[in-house]
């Protein structure tokens, strides 16, 4: 990702900027203060908002933004794609390419989104019921691991579907013969895939959380809304790009973009 990372940012920097757009600052500021304050008496709106892509006050940037990815990551994957297959970073003809990749990667971002949405509702059910049925540190230490159990869980749903876009966009199998042949690649690397995407979301959460801790504490939105697009920007690439090298990977397929050139 960083060896061709000027090739790849045009490609995530509209999308991250309509999603950046999207957070709910003032929710996330709310949880950041409320546990620095050992006191996570919050509200179901204020938790379902910070996990949520879609809120209630922010959902037209949230719905601009899914649209954008939907229309570079056909785009993204096959560049990434064409790179790997025959080593060539040339832009040409990968703007043809969105005819071909659109419909898997739409479906596939819908898929994803509804199951993200899903464990958004029920993350924020949960750590709402520990907000209400206990008091004191023991509330917060619960709501902080229902929190981490819930993200590790998410990224492990994830690790399941992983290889599902690509596998769709090079095989042209059908969605569930591609969904059953790339859990069947995935097989012994199972453990080092789920690693690859649960340790940098996790991270990028926290650098987000961090990032609105500062600058809330000292009234600041410019620099936050930056350094937010800056780490989904990353995120962003990091997800697509792993999602093709796990692929080649798992499929022993040989990659023409590592092979030195003279």
């Amino acid at each position: 990702m960083f060896k061709n990372f000027i090739f790849l940012f045009p490609f995530a920097l509209i999308p991250s900027y309509f999603f950046a757009l999207a957070l709910d600052l003032n929710s996330l500021e709310t949880i950041v203060r409320k546990v620095l304050a050992v006191d996570v008496e919050v509200s179901f709106d204020t938790v379902f908002n910070s996990f949520s892509l879609i809120t209630a006050d922010r959902w037209l940037f949230g719905i601009v933004s899914f649209i954008c990815m939907a229309l570079f990551m056909p785009m993204l994957l096959a560049f990434i794609e064409k790179h790997m297959r025959i080593g060539s970073r040339s832009l040409k003809g990968i703007a043809k390419r969105i005819n071909y990749n659109f419909i898997s990667t739409l479906v596939i971002l819908i898929i994803a989104l509804a199951i993200y949405e899903l464990w958004a509702l029920v993350a924020s059910g949960l750590i709402y019921a520990s907000v209400l049925l206990l008091d004191g540190a023991a509330r917060l230490v619960v709501a902080i691991v229902i929190a981490l159990g819930m993200f590790l869980l998410l990224a492990y749903i994830f690790t399941q579907i992983w290889l599902w876009l690509p596998c769709l966009q090079i095989t042209g199998y059908n969605f569930m013969d591609a969904l059953v042949f790339s859990s069947q690649a995935i097989g012994s690397n199972k453990k080092r895939l789920y690693l690859a995407v649960m340790i940098p979301y996790i991270v990028c959460m926290a650098l987000i959380l961090t990032v609105v801790g500062i600058c809330g504490s000292y009234d600041v939105v410019v620099p936050v809304f930056v350094f937010i697009e800056l780490i989904y920007i990353l995120l962003f690439l990091y997800c697509n790009v792993l999602m093709y090298t796990a692929y080649f990977d798992a499929a022993g397929e040989d990659r023409e973009d590592l092979k030195k050139r003279f």
